[in-house]
């Protein structure tokens, strides 16, 4: 089993890391009868939890009278999962969706889309997006080169756009950029609600959020709002956004779509966008909209409407943050602790990997993150369905874990 699983490493002197074999509830199977807690969802895309069979049986339903279709064409599936986005979850005026297989995909496509937009209303000279600084939106090369994630963008500089950047968190900065850039040059502006990622929570004021949309709609820039992390109840609302005063105009989505169990994404645009590029057309990708996904997606929602999840977050996310405020507010190694729902990053004043290969060795997994003004931070974000034994778990083996490093 080990020469197995270091031959699946694509880079030579990879870690050694644990076979998955399945899961239950909120724990990693592991080989060998191992149970790892799984604190942060996989990369934060676990919400209904593991060992759904509903899901299971949706994918298989799907996948024993599919054939493949062109992505243009409807399908029973496509089509459903359309609609219930439209109907249940996406704000009033998103009448357009368009699938992908995740999130790279999902934020690429939106820079194909601001650029659409702005050439569909005759302006061929916008091409820029602004991005944030720090920010994460995807591993293409567009993507790459409109976050602002240094580990992410290192040797490959000569294939990124210029695209301008903002901080994350200073308004003027904001009507800064687009003058200096020239409004006439600026296609969208790219953000998550809630930096994921790159600075592991770091949330902006509201004044900060009227400004960027006040200056995105006085020039008709595309404001996309990256919900890969956010979206589908993460925050405790439906989208991050929705705790700040964002008027979106794309909104981006992925991981919790599929709540794991399926590679899916979705771009949803404002009627006005869409009915802009009327006579233009968008590219899709192969496997946009596969059935099989469509159909595990659907069963995802029907869980977490049915178990009303997202409402759960809303009421467990204030126990998570209780015990980790308890637990690690003063601790030596922790800088700052930020977030809201199931989502919450800590910043460490040690270094990250080591951190969550150490808590990893006690059977808790949790998620890397930090980049420029946020070097070493890890991200809390379980499933959905977490009780709070299995929250006092986390955090009494996260305080263990950090424990260690006080003498380092």
């Amino acid at each position: 089993m080990t020469d197995r699983s270091t031959r699946y490493a694509f880079l030579p002197g990879a870690p050694n890391y644990p076979t998955i074999v399945g899961g239950d509830g909120c724990f990693l199977h592991a080989a060998a009868g191992r149970r790892i807690l799984d604190g942060a969802g996989g990369a934060i895309v676990g919400n209904i939890g593991w060992g759904r069979q509903e899901v299971a049986d949706a994918i298989s339903a799907a996948a024993q009278g599919a054939a493949y279709s062109i992505p243009l064409w409807p399908t029973p599936h496509r089509l459903e999962l359309h609609d219930r986005l439209v109907d249940r979850w996406l704000p009033d005026g998103f009448g357009h969706v368009f699938f992908t297989s995740g999130g790279s995909e999902s934020t690429d496509s939106s820079l194909r889309l601001a650029r659409a937009y702005q050439v569909a209303k005759g302006r061929p000279d916008r091409w820029k997006v602004i991005g944030r600084h720090p920010s994460y939106h995807g591993m293409t090369l567009g993507t790459i080169a409109v976050a602002s994630h240094s580990a992410r963008q290192k040797g490959f500089e000569p294939l990124l756009l210029p695209f301008p950047k903002v901080p994350w968190d200073d308004p003027e900065a904001v009507v800064r950029i687009v003058e200096q850039e020239d409004p006439n040059t600026i296609a969208g502006f790219i953000a998550e609600p809630i930096t994921g990622a790159a600075g592991a929570c770091l949330t902006a004021s509201d004044d900060y959020w009227q400004v960027v949309t006040e200056v995105c709609r006085r020039h008709d820039i595309l404001l996309m709002v990256d919900e890969v992390m956010t979206g589908y109840g993460r925050t405790g609302l439906t989208f991050g956004h929705q705790h700040f005063p964002i008027e979106p105009d794309v909104l981006i989505g992925g991981k919790g779509l599929g709540g794991g169990y399926v590679p899916i994404g979705a771009v949803a645009a404002r009627n006005e966008v869409a009915e802009a590029l009327r006579n233009s057309g968008f590219m899709y990708f192969t496997f946009s909209g596969n059935d099989i996904a469509c159909a595990g997606a659907v069963a995802v929602l029907d869980i977490l409407e049915r178990e009303s999840l997202v409402q759960r977050v809303a009421q467990i996310g204030p126990v998570l943050e209780h015990r980790l405020r308890a637990e690690l507010d003063e601790h030596p190694v922790v800088s700052d602790i930020r977030g809201r729902g199931l989502f919450y990053g800590i910043e460490l004043r040690c270094d990250r990997d080591a951190v969550v290969s150490a808590a990893l060795a006690r059977d808790l997994w949790i998620y890397p993150a930090g980049s420029g003004p946020v070097p070493n931070a890890v991200m809390i974000a379980p499933p959905f369905i977490i009780d709070t034994d299995e929250i006092d778990q986390l955090v009494r083996t996260l305080r263990a874990t950090l424990d260690a490093f006080t003498s380092a």
